[in-house]
């Protein structure tokens, strides 16, 4: 998500795209998983409905002008009944057939996409605005990378190393900027989102692979590591700052960017002599097996939702961004990630408690609830692993229940130590003297799935997950090529020059 030097290009480019998507997606082919948000999934591309992923909420633009507004309208009064309206606004508006659209209709979610130093402002304009509406002053608004404690995010380094010198994120993020944006009148505060970007491969994240902090390395074993732990952590920071600063007790809500891949602007991790941002991943170029895989990326969505996120909003435009990936795959990604465990979805569906929001892991014999480095327990950055759960609190037709998801991304086998205690009692897996370990293979991902007896968690399962294949492909494969949207080469027929211009650079 970039914004494009050229508003009024970037407006033309986008009802293109739109088109185009239109015209080679059709009707998915992949079922939807047992599980879905209530809002649905967003995305950049949906624009209708209905949409070609019926987990997808349609969240068209919303331009200032009598026209835009009129396509809008079209679209939210076509919306399925029960379906949350949702819209995604780039500029700010004054023309009163935009404002309008509020008025007419009860919008629920409104994502802004404002990168420029007026950020705050504009999008705290919007937020005034729909609390000035008739219908939709009860609305969710949020800005790109808006989430509280973003200022204080260890994931980001100390000066971003983007080829690009006019990145968004080059700027300072502002301690005060997700609460400054908030709508506000005299009776009234808005209902606020927390949106924070979560690209793998983004040069706003830490040096992927490189062990040295201080320069801005990442510490982490590896690259693909890196490119996985990194946004899990900044998912923690931003749940914990919802909770933290009180903004979940004012209802906000937290649905995150993401993507499989996203390295615009990222020099470290651009491998290729050809123009634009590429990273090649494979022998020849040393970095075999270090681009996520599908299954990564869906073990990722699993970990956002154990770790707080409310629904996810996925940035494509009309392919993935690994070439050879699509949009219809990447949306299936999501789907299959997010509902992939029956037990997990159960469990969201009684009260419950997250069973993790801490970015530190107990390695090979240190309990993750431990406190000493020389007891195993490092961040989950540096070990390169990390896990995540949810347990709930009321029993449900197979009683109390508590699922955890590990996953280990660095190159040598791990043996993670749970906590002594989740949700107040042990957990037992059968091993004698290990109760509360687990071995994880290089590169795996493990569900674990309990029930609570006589006071302790029991082991049901503990299988692998995200691996094989399924009706897109393999869900293991890291090698390839990695972009930020490999398709925009393609669009240049039907006129996309200016947005492939603001996501490459000249060679």
């Amino acid at each position: 998500m970039f914004k494009s030097t050229r508003e009024g290009q970037m407006k033309k480019n986008v009802k293109r795209a739109a088109a185009f998507l239109s015209a080679i997606v059709g009707v998915a082919t992949m079922a939807q998983a047992q599980s879905t948000p209530a809002s649905g999934f967003f995305d950049w591309s949906t624009q209708s409905n209905p949409t070609p992923n019926a987990a997808f909420t349609a969240s068209p633009f919303l331009f200032n002008n009598a026209a835009s507004a009129s396509q809008v309208a079209s679209v939210l009064a076509g919306t399925p009944a029960g379906r949350p309206l949702a819209v995604k606004i780039v500029e700010p508006l004054s023309d009163p057939a935009a404002l309008a659209i509020f008025n007419n209709f009860a919008v629920k979610y409104v994502f802004c996409d404002f990168e420029d130093a007026g950020n705050v402002g504009k999008t705290r304009s919007i937020a005034d605005q729909l609390l000035a509406s008739t219908k939709s002053k009860s609305a969710f608004v949020g800005n790109f990378n808006f989430y509280p404690r973003s200022s204080s995010d260890t994931t980001r380094p100390p000066v971003v190393n983007s080829g690009d010198p006019k990145f968004y994120q080059n700027r300072p993020f502002s301690p005060t900027q997700y609460d400054d944006s908030r709508g506000q009148s005299p009776t009234l505060s808005g209902k606020h989102m927390a949106n924070p970007q979560l690209y793998p491969g983004s040069p706003d994240y830490r040096t992927a692979g490189t062990p040295d902090l201080a320069i801005g390395g990442s510490g982490t074993p590896n690259i693909r590591s890196a490119l996985f732990t990194l946004p899990i952590v900044r998912a923690t920071v931003t749940e914990n700052g919802l909770r933290g600063e009180g903004d979940r007790a004012k209802g906000d809500v937290f649905i995150p960017w993401v993507s499989r891949f996203n390295n615009y602007g990222n020099n470290s991790l651009d491998n290729s002599p050809a123009p634009g941002y590429q990273f090649i991943a494979d022998s020849a170029h040393g970095t075999a097996n270090q681009l996520p895989s599908r299954g990564d990326f869906q073990a990722q969505i699993i970990h956002y939702r154990l770790r707080g996120a409310d629904s996810v909003n996925l940035f494509e435009e009309s392919a993935g961004s690994v070439v050879g990936d699509s949009l219809q795959q990447n949306r299936a990604d999501v789907v299959s990630g997010w509902g992939k465990s029956s037990v997990i979805n159960s469990i969201f569906t009684r009260p419950h408690q997250l069973a993790n929001l801490s970015t530190r892991i107990g390695i090979g014999g240190g309990s993750t609830g431990g406190k000493f480095a020389e007891d195993g327990n490092k961040g989950v950055t540096e070990a390169g692993a990390l896990w995540s759960g949810v347990y709930d609190t009321q029993s449900g037709p197979n009683g109390r229940r508590l699922a955890i998801v590990l996953s280990n991304l660095s190159g040598s086998q791990k043996l993670v130590d749970l906590p002594n205690m989740i949700g107040g009692f042990h957990s037992l897996s059968g091993v004698p003297n290990h109760d509360d370990d687990y071995v994880l293979s290089a590169g795996q991902h493990r569900l674990l799935t309990f029930t609570l007896g006589g006071n302790m968690w029991h082991l049901n399962s503990n299988t692998v997950v995200f691996g094989g294949s399924d009706g897109f492909g393999s869900l293991t494969n890291r090698n390839g090529t990695g972009v930020p949207e490999p398709t925009t080469l393609g669009l240049l027929g039907i006129g996309a020059v200016g947005l492939l211009a603001r996501r490459r650079r000249t060679a």
